[in-house]
């Protein structure tokens, strides 16, 4: 005994723990089941058509995922996938109109290339500019490895398998840092909105600091993010490929603003020219994560940055919605930040020179090769944050809309930096501020024509310099959304007079 708590024998133990371990290997978690009352809610979207779209090579291969597939969304319809023509595609998306689209591929199929032509193809079902069918990657290095990450899908949908109700956000390797070291604080700078929800910590090392004794320094938590500089077999100075089979997990969405790390074939390296590799299976970081306790992954096929995946988690905070509408908005944000259109896409080819990019340009292709590997349908935890802006939108004495955006939550660090443009910011190589200004337009206002900047002003009043990015309607059902991102001065990293409870960006809307 053990004050009033009864120590079971150690046959008793052996036998709950085998029988324990039994259960969520069967469900395809592996771990130790979290407090039901500490962890996410876990659940699937099941709002308007869901299509699954299979290549023929994964259709031979990966029969067992696809069954997988079947069971847990048995109203899809599937749909046959040539990767080499997406035409057929293309007419049942026109066809079902879907919401939701799970893409079946085999590893060796999927590169930037594939990213970037599904990209521009799911902003092409309908006449707005933005991107129409939430989608997602299912891919494995082995048929049991790509069947064993839709089970995990499916527990976690059951509540067999419990994702914790905490977030570790793992910085990647410090070079200021002594090379040994390794430390771990509660509460994160770079995305301190989630603390209101959920115990969080963040991990920051040394060169040499994640090494193996550091394998289970990221468990118990349901949500984590990876940063730092990466290539296709894993991050520079942090974890290999090889290495993060090994990770000690519990099942978890998985964030990765790294380089490359959702390579799982073919990738192009840019030097003096494009050079076109292949990653040798078990050596790739991504095909890693996907073998190991991970229920969604989102990560890039090409050179990314950082701070749009932080974007990702804040949008999630705020929405509670779908992975899809995640990496939808994500997809959305590079639009806006092209001027209201996807920028161009060209697509990569060994041996070809190098075209010249602006910073920007390189973000922008960047961040619009992230995917998500998993479930597009799929929800993680349910919305705690306050909107970033509470818009207004007035009508005017001469029918135009005046639309007041004021600030509200400026506990969301990064949704609002503006990662593509540095012409506003007081750095040199910095980020400009921006606000993203989205609503519903009333029933009986015309079509949009032009969009004007009236002002922007901080919580004093004071008159702040901006520029109007880009615009567009998008059309939701029977909806029409307005977006308009217009970018503020920034004084220094995520720091600006923009940022203070109060502040407002006015806008005035005509119609035709």
């Amino acid at each position: 005994m053990k004050g009033n708590r009864i120590v079971p024998s150690g046959v008793a133990v052996l036998v709950a723990l085998i029988l324990t371990i039994g259960i969520w290997f069967y469900s395809g978690c592996g771990g130790v089941p979290a407090d039901q009352a500490e962890s996410f809610a876990v659940n699937l979207d099941r709002t308007g058509p869901y299509l699954v779209l299979v290549t023929a090579a994964a259709g031979r291969d990966f029969a067992g995922a696809l069954t997988e597939i079947q069971k847990l969304h048995p109203e899809a319809v599937k749909v046959d996938l040539d990767l080499a023509d997406l035409n057929p595609a293309r007419d049942a998306l026109l066809e079902h109109n879907p919401r939701f689209a799970l893409l079946l591929v085999k590893p060796d199929e999927l590169d930037v290339n594939v990213a970037w032509r599904w990209l521009r193809l799911t902003t092409e079902i309908d006449a707005d500019p933005f991107v129409d069918v939430r989608s997602g990657f299912i891919t494995g290095e082995t048929p049991e490895a790509a069947a064993g990450f839709v089970r995990r899908i499916a527990s976690a949908v059951s509540e067999e398998c419990l994702l914790p109700m905490a977030f570790v956000d793992n910085l990647g390797p410090n070079g200021a840092a002594a090379p040994e070291s390794f430390r771990t604080t509660p509460s994160s700078f770079m995305i301190p909105v989630m603390a209101r929800e959920m115990e969080v910590s963040t991990i920051s090392h040394g060169k040499r600091g994640f090494s193996e004794k550091r394998m289970g320094s990221m468990d118990k938590a349901g949500l984590v993010h990876f940063g730092g500089h990466g290539y296709p077999d894993g991050i520079v100075d942090c974890l290999r490929g090889p290495w993060v089979r090994k990770l000690t997990l519990s099942p978890c969405v998985v964030f990765n603003g790294a380089c490359y790390n959702g390579v799982t074939g073919r990738w192009f390296e840019i030097r003096d020219s494009v050079r076109e590799q292949t990653i040798v299976p078990g050596l790739s970081f991504c095909l890693g994560m996907l073998t190991n306790n991970t229920v969604a992954y989102l990560a890039s096929l090409h050179p990314d940055h950082g701070l749009p995946v932080y974007q990702e988690i804040e949008f999630m905070a705020v929405t509670g919605a779908s992975l899809g509408e995640v990496m939808k908005h994500t997809h959305d944000g590079v639009i806006l930040g092209s001027g209201g259109g996807l920028p161009e896409l060209p697509l990569l080819k060994g041996g070809e020179p190098v075209v010249m990019q602006t910073p920007g340009e390189i973000m922008l292709r960047g961040t619009a090769a992230r995917v998500l590997f998993g479930d597009p349908a799929l929800t993680v935890g349910r919305a705690f944050a306050k909107a970033a802006l509470d818009v207004s939108a007035v009508p005017d004495a001469d029918g135009s809309l005046i639309v007041t955006a004021r600030l509200l939550n400026d506990m969301l660090r990064s949704s609002f930096t503006d990662t593509f443009h540095s012409d506003l910011a007081a750095v040199k190589n910095g980020f400009n501020d921006r606000a993203l200004v989205s609503f519903e337009l009333p029933y009986d206002f015309g079509s949009v024509t032009s969009i004007e900047v009236l002002d922007a002003t901080t919580t004093g009043g004071k008159k702040l310099r901006h520029r109007l990015v880009g615009w567009g309607v998008e059309l939701d059902g029977g909806r029409r959304l307005l977006h308009v991102q217009v970018d503020l001065p920034s004084s220094g990293y995520m720091q600006s007079e923009f940022r203070t409870k109060g502040s407002t960006v006015k806008l005035n809307v005509t119609a035709e």
